[in-house]
């Protein structure tokens, strides 16, 4: 035992449209310099891609020849309301990607056992049966299996318990693949970054699989300067947007954002 995460102030030093410790200039070039410094090829070179109709920036990050074989990808996207905040989404999206992936090959990161061998040590069994969204009555006649598959263990930490817990990586990563893995500043903004988009998919799920009806937004009650000036891109462009409140009962706002073209729809173009 000795695994632990600890939360600390992560002071807010850029407040333009999003809540960072450091500026997105700052973030890649701190990317750029460490990775650089690394006897990995990793980042080959970034580019703005975007054609120009919106004026809206998105960023390519190539990886360079290691990062290739480590994620199986040429690149990653990022968008941001400005370019520097696209730049700085792209890299991030590259190092989640290649220290992922970098971890789930790394055999030392990993033990097998199963789970009767670790006890109480093990993540608790009601958390995997939420995993599946089984029931509890239907779950506990299968206990007994479960607790005898060698499973592929790894260290994790319990930020409500506040206790380390040994997590069952190839049970979660065959549910959830890559799901989760988030990149940030600090510690904290990691963290946010991660349980933001776990908590983004899920009510997506939800909502899609009992397709619920869910209230819509007005787009004129978006006050922030920057969506503004996205929206109005948008309109300027002929491109219909249609944005939705999909925050259900978690009390973490989630919005979900529809465009569609109808001069090129579904022709040429998509949702």
């Amino acid at each position: 035992m000795g695994y632990k995460i600890e939360l600390n102030d992560a002071i807010k030093a850029y407040t333009f449209d999003q809540d960072k410790i450091i500026a997105p200039e700052e973030t890649v070039r701190r990317f750029k310099k460490k990775s650089a410094a690394l006897d990995l090829d990793i980042l080959s070179q970034t580019r703005r891609i975007d054609n120009g109709r919106l004026d809206i920036p998105v960023f390519f990050s190539e990886c360079g020849a290691d990062a290739r074989k480590v994620t199986g990808t040429n690149k990653q996207m990022g968008k941001g309301g400005t370019p520097a905040q696209a730049e700085a989404s792209a890299v991030m999206e590259l190092v989640e990607r290649f220290s992922f992936f970098s971890f789930a090959e790394n055999e030392a990161h990993f033990f097998y056992a199963t789970p009767a061998e670790l006890g109480e040590d093990a993540l608790d069994y009601t958390q995997i049966i939420k995993s599946v969204h089984d029931n509890e009555t239907d779950a506990l006649k299968v206990k007994a299996i479960y607790d005898q598959l060698p499973l592929k263990w790894t260290k994790g930490y319990d930020l409500t318990a506040q206790k380390e817990v040994n997590v069952p990586f190839n049970w979660f990563y065959m549910i959830n693949e890559f799901n989760g893995p988030s990149a940030g500043n600090g510690t904290e903004e990691a963290l946010i970054q991660g349980i933001c988009e776990l908590v983004e998919r899920h009510v997506s799920s939800l909502i899609s699989n009992g397709r619920l009806d869910v209230p819509g937004i007005h787009l004129d009650s978006f006050k922030d300067p920057l969506v503004r000036e996205m929206l109005d891109k948008y309109k300027a462009a002929g491109i219909n947007v249609y944005a939705t409140d999909f925050s259900l009962d978690t009390g973490i706002p989630t919005i979900a954002v529809l465009a569609w073209d109808p001069d090129t729809f579904p022709d040429m173009s998509e949702i």
